[in-house]
């Protein structure tokens, strides 16, 4: 591949992610289903010409949106797995890097915690049930990661809880619905969203400590 092909390339890429994100302002703003690619246009400054030549559909957006809502989770927990620590240390660590992932990307969190349900309640998806199963899979498999944790604290002695899956299924529910409460402040500063995430773990976290 020559230097200008990598250019190229990269350009693409860089429009492709501008549109994604544009798409994640505009789903947030007007809803999943009243949400359009003019108004997707207009948030770029850009024609829908440009829209259309990375995709070819809203769905096709959505799902774009959706993959990038899971990868920005991925990337911040990922490396706290990785990491050799009581479970009580690690599940707070990620728990705190979770929720200011949800402060940090809110466009992308909301569109898709509003999409989802709007898909799977909507009309029959047709071709596009197989991509949606695909990426609510990616969602489970990010979950099991707080479930292997809850598990270890079991075993180590430094959790406590009758079922993980059900206790898994608690600490995800209480840390995205920050998506529905939190809305950020001109006056915010980053220290005071770290606070805020901070507390949300800790006060989720606190109730499963042996």
């Amino acid at each position: 591949m020559t230097e200008s092909d990598v250019k190229l390339t990269k350009r693409k890429l860089e429009s492709r992610q501008q549109i994604i994100a544009a798409a994640a302002l505009c789903f947030m703003k007007y809803g999943l289903e009243k949400a359009t690619m003019d108004h997707m246009a207009r948030e770029l400054g850009s024609t829908k010409g440009r829209v259309y030549h990375h995709f070819a559909s809203k769905d096709e957006i959505f799902f774009a949106v959706y993959r990038q809502a899971m990868q920005f989770c991925f990337d911040a927990v990922l490396p706290i797995v990785s990491q050799s620590m009581p479970a009580n240390e690690k599940l707070l660590s990620m728990s705190q890097a979770h929720g200011r992932v949800m402060m940090d990307t809110l466009p992308f969190q909301r569109s898709i915690r509003q999409g989802v349900n709007s898909y799977l309640h909507g009309p029959e998806l047709g071709a596009d049930r197989e991509v949606l199963n695909e990426l609510i899979a990616r969602r489970n498999e990010y979950e099991d990661l707080y479930r292997a944790v809850l598990q270890q604290g079991l075993e180590d002695g430094t959790l406590s809880m009758p079922d993980v899956a059900i206790a898994g299924r608690a600490i995800m529910g209480a840390l995205n619905s920050l998506v529905d409460w939190y809305r950020p402040r001109p006056e915010q500063s980053r220290a005071d969203q770290r606070l805020i995430a901070d507390s949300l773990a800790r006060t989720v976290i606190n109730g499963l400590l042996s």
